[in-house]
C-alpha cells in the first residue's frame, strides 16, 4: 500500500477508501462536516494540526529520553502527547474507572465527554499493544481486552494506543479474524508523512465517530467501513472474473506455444488431464496473486533485512517487476521465454530455505509453493 504509516487489517477499511478521501470522491469531508464554520478549510485545519502535532512530538521524545527503560511511560504517552493530540482532533478525553462487563473487569484508560463516553486506551509507549505485561499487570494485551469490550457492549468503534502506535478497532463479534486500522505515528511524525496524517485527520476526526452510543450505525466512519465492504464484493465479483479470463488465456498460450509440443502430445494422449491441466494454472495464477499481495504490503522481508538483497529481489524476481514490463510492451521479444525463465526462477526461491538463503527469503512452500507443486510446459 503506498500510504507508509498506514496499515489496514480485516474489513475495517479499504485502500480504496483512502484513495477516495485523498481525490476528494468521498462524502462528509466538508468544513460543516467536521463542525468548522463555513469560511474555515479543512485542509488549513489540517496544517494547523500537523503544526502543533510536530511540537508535541518533539516535546514527548524528550520526555521519552527521561523514562527509565524498565518503566512504561505511561504518563508521558498520555499528558504530553496523547492526550493533546487527540484534542486536535476533537476528542475530549478524561479518565475512566473501569467497567465491570458479564462479571470481567475492563480497565479503559479514558471516555470521551463530547461522544457519549467513547473508549479511548492510552498505554504507555514502552507498552506492546499485542502483548500483555509481562508482570501482574491487565489480563490481556491492550488490543485483545480493548476489542473484547466492544464486542460485549453496545460501543461500535474505539481507540487504542501506546504513542507509537494508534489503532482504531471495531465490533468484530460475529468475525474470526481481527479488523483495526493502524497509523504509525513514530515513523509519520519521524519521517514528516504529511500526506498520511492528513488521512489521519480526516478519518479519525471526533466528527467522524457515533455521537451516540447507539448511534454508530448512522457515523460517518460507519458508512465508510460499509463503502469498503460493497467496493469488496465488487472487486471480489471482478476477481472471480479475472481468474476466469486469466486461465483462459494461460492455458490457450501454453497449448499455442511453439515449444510445447511435449505438453500437447500429453494431453491428446490423456498423460495430462482437463481437470490437471486447469489445476496447473489455477496453482499458477494462486502463486502470483500471493506474491503480488505479500510484495504490496512489504512482507517478503523482515524489517531488518539486508537492504542490498531486498532490492535484488524486487528488481530482478518480484511480480512487480514482471508486472511492470507487462505495461511496456515495446520491450517484448517474442524470439525469447527469458520472462518465463525469470518467473519460475522467483518461484524456485521460495521452495525451501536452501534455495531462498542467498537472497534472504523465507520459504513458503506447502500446497501451493513446495517443490512438487510443479507448473507445465511454457509460455
Amino acid at each position: 500500500m503506498k500510504y507508509t504509516t498506514i496499515r489496514i487489517e480485516g474489513a475495517i477499511l479499504s485502500a480504496d477508501i483512502l484513495d477516495k478521501i485523498v481525490q476528494g470522491d468521498i462524502g462528509g469531508q466538508l468544513s460543516k462536516d467536521f463542525g468548522f464554520p463555513a469560511k474555515i478549510k479543512v485542509k488549513d485545519e489540517i496544517a494547523r494540526a500537523w503544526a502543533d502535532a510536530q511540537d508535541l512530538w518533539r516535546i514527548f521524545k524528550r520526555q521519552k529520553e527521561r523514562v527509565a527503560e524498565q518503566q512504561y511511560g505511561t504518563t508521558e504517552t498520555r499528558k504530553y502527547w496523547i492526550i493533546p493530540l487527540l484534542g486536535l482532533f476533537g476528542y475530549d478525553a478524561q479518565l475512566s474507572k473501569a467497567e465491570t462487563v458479564h462479571g470481567k473487569l475492563y480497565a479503559v484508560s479514558h471516555r470521551t465527554a463530547n461522544l457519549d463516553r467513547f473508549p479511548i486506551h492510552i498505554v504507555g509507549f514502552n507498552d506492546s499493544l499485542d502483548k500483555k505485561r509481562t508482570n501482574s499487570g491487565p489480563r490481556m494485551s491492550p488490543h485483545a481486552l480493548l476489542q473484547e469490550y466492544i464486542n460485549l457492549t453496545e460501543h461500535l468503534y474505539t481507540i487504542v494506543t501506546n504513542g507509537i502506535h494508534l489503532r482504531l478497532l471495531r465490533n468484530s463479534s460475529r468475525l474470526i479474524r481481527l479488523s483495526f486500522l493502524e497509523f504509525d505515528l513514530e515513523t509519520m511524525m519521524e519521517e514528516e508523512h504529511y500526506a498520511d496524517f492528513a488521512i489521519m485527520f480526516r478519518l479519525l476526526h471526533s466528527s467522524r465517530m457515533p455521537a451516540k452510543m447507539d448511534l454508530g450505525a448512522e457515523s460517518l466512519i460507519e458508512k465508510y467501513h460499509q463503502d469498503a465492504l460493497d467496493s469488496g464484493s465488487r472487486i471480489r465479483e471482478g476477481l472471480s472474473n479475472a481468474v476466469e479470463y486469466s486461465i483462459r488465456s494461460l492455458a490457450n498460450g501454453f497449448l499455442k506455444h511453439a515449444d510445447n509440443e511435449e505438453l500437447r502430445e500429453k494431453i491428446d494422449n490423456e498423460e495430462i488431464s482437463a481437470l490437471a491441466f486447469y489445476q496447473y494454472q489455477l496453482r499458477l495464477i494462486y502463486r502470483l496473486l500471493f506474491l503480488m499481495v505479500i510484495e504490496e504490503r512489504n512482507l517478503i522481508f523482515p524489517d531488518n533485512a539486508d537492504k542490498t538483497k531486498r532490492e535484488i529481489y524486487y528488481q530482478y524476481y518480484s511480480v512487480n517487476h514482471l508486472r511492470k514490463l507487462c505495461e511496456k510492451l515495446y520491450l517484448a521479444d517474442q524470439r525469447f521465454d527469458d520472462l518465463w525463465i525469470a518467473l519460475k526462477n522467483t518461484f524456485h526461491l521460495f521452495e525451501s530455505e536452501i534455495k531462498g538463503k542467498h537472497p534472504g527469503l523465507s520459504p513458503l512452500a506447502g500446497d501451493l509453493f513446495g517443490y512438487k507443486a510443479h507448473t507445465a510446459g511454457r509460455p
